[in-house]
């Protein structure tokens, strides 16, 4: 699974990209990258990423995502769990998101 952790500017994401892809690794058993990237850099290379999450200050470029890659899944990250850095609650939505999509609800 590819992961697309979008941002101003990439940086910013870095340690909860890091954190994520530990978390869904050892749960899912699956080679997982999580690439923290800015918002031009996923707008250019969004098409590679099985899944897009958006940071905090970028859901208002939603539907703008939705609509470039209409085949990827698409998270928004709340402030609390983007800040804190903490995986579980992001991860876990991941897995619900793709559990859906494969039709396994």
């Amino acid at each position: 699974m590819t992961i697309c952790l979008c941002c101003v500017s990439g940086f910013s994401s870095s340690i909860l990209g890091r954190n994520l892809e530990n978390w869904l690794k050892k749960r899912t058993g699956q080679d997982v990258i999580v690439q923290s990237c800015s918002y031009r850099l996923c707008k250019d290379e969004g098409d590679l990423a099985d899944l897009i999450l958006l940071a905090p200050q970028m859901t208002w470029a939603r539907q703008e995502m939705e609509q470039l890659f209409p085949d990827a899944l698409i998270l928004a990250i709340g402030h609390r769990e983007y800040g804190l850095g903490e995986p579980e609650m992001i991860g876990r939505e991941i897995l619900k998101l793709c559990r859906q999509a494969d039709g396994d609800d």
